[in-house]
């Protein structure tokens, strides 16, 4: 009896191994099976696209905007004028920074490419230009709106410019917020700007952006020209308005390169005053580029002491208005190669 006692416990233990054996295999076949399986393929129909397939990177809007290949002209720049960018001022040389914005995208849209003065200065030297659809951006006065405004809504786009300071304003915060003028750039601004790669900066003279008397009836004219002498009551005579205008040339050219690190070539004109005395001093005075205020297209063989410009910063000057200069230029540059 205790014989068959123990076989019947020893058979059902090994019975029961053999169950227990049986579900392990079971449970250890499922989980492989489980290893095996794989989610369903997407699969993508006229109505659905997988989101995976079409996750774009994080780019910005303006990185986004696909600019229309487009060609407009070659072999020609069309160099653009703005000054103060606010919609905080009755002044008539303004732009809103909504509008500039939109200035700016109408360039890249448009396959319009800015080039830098640097890149500029090669095209009148040489005639050669790195892109078709050649822009320069330019700024007069160096008003603090082209580092708070302006220069942001460029850099987005990566688009160079070139602001002409009166050298004489560009001083430490404390002096420069005076009362009724509008606030110009700080020195260290303009490094940050320059630091960048994006911005240049040029002469608008050092102090001669002002108004003077031009006759013995108190009428006013630009400081480039000949001013009446109120103590001597006359005209200075034209040694006199030569001197004048070295000395502020050079203060100008001279102060702003000892600070920026580089040497001022180029020189725009306040109110787009020029005359012969004007441009012969210029010369003398160590500039090699003069730009006026007189609109037209910078072409091969343009006269670097007469550079036209284009004044696009007001508050009418619309795209529709950008679409037509852009629209002569490229119609000039058609008729050339007819």
């Amino acid at each position: 009896m205790p014989k068959r006692r123990l076989f019947l416990i020893v058979f059902v233990t090994f019975l029961l191994l053999i169950v227990a054996g049986g579900l392990l295999g079971e449970s250890g076949l499922v989980k492989k099976n489980v290893q095996k399986l794989q989610p369903f393929p997407q699969v993508d129909t006229s109505d659905y696209i997988s989101g995976a397939q079409n996750a774009e990177p994080n780019v910005t809007a303006i990185q986004k905007a696909t600019a229309v290949s487009k060609k407009w002209y070659n072999n020609q720049v069309v160099v653009l004028t703005y000054h103060h960018v606010t919609d905080q001022t009755d002044q008539r040389y303004v732009i809103s920074p909504e509008l500039f914005a939109r200035h700016m995208a109408f360039l890249h849209e448009n396959d319009l490419h800015p080039i830098s003065l640097a890149e500029f200065v090669q095209f009148v030297q040489t005639g050669t230009l790195p892109t078709e659809n050649a822009v320069l951006i330019t700024f007069d006065d160096g008003y603090e709106s082209y580092y708070t405004e302006a220069f942001p809504i460029m850099r987005e786009y990566g688009f160079p410019s070139v602001n002409f300071a009166i050298a004489g304003r560009i001083r430490d915060v404390a002096e420069r917020k005076r009362v009724n003028m509008t606030t110009p750039l700080s020195r260290q601004q303009v490094n940050e700007m320059i630091a960048s790669g994006l911005a240049d900066v040029a002469s608008h003279t050092y102090s001669l952006h002002e108004e003077e008397e031009s006759n013995e009836w108190g009428d006013l004219g630009p400081g480039t020209a000949p001013v009446y002498l109120k103590d001597l009551n006359r005209l200075e005579v034209e040694k006199e308005y030569r001197n004048r205008l070295y000395v502020d040339f050079v203060m100008s050219r001279v102060g702003l390169g000892s600070w920026i690190g580089y040497d001022v070539k180029a020189l725009s004109l306040p109110f787009g005053y020029t005359n012969d005395i004007v441009l012969e001093t210029a010369r003398q005075a160590g500039y090699e580029f003069v730009f006026t205020s007189t609109p037209g297209i910078v072409k091969r063989g343009t006269n670097p002491f007469a550079i036209p410009r284009n004044g696009v910063g007001l508050r009418d000057v619309d795209e529709a208005s950008l679409h037509q200069l852009f629209t002569k230029a490229k119609n000039e540059f058609e008729g050339e190669q007819s």
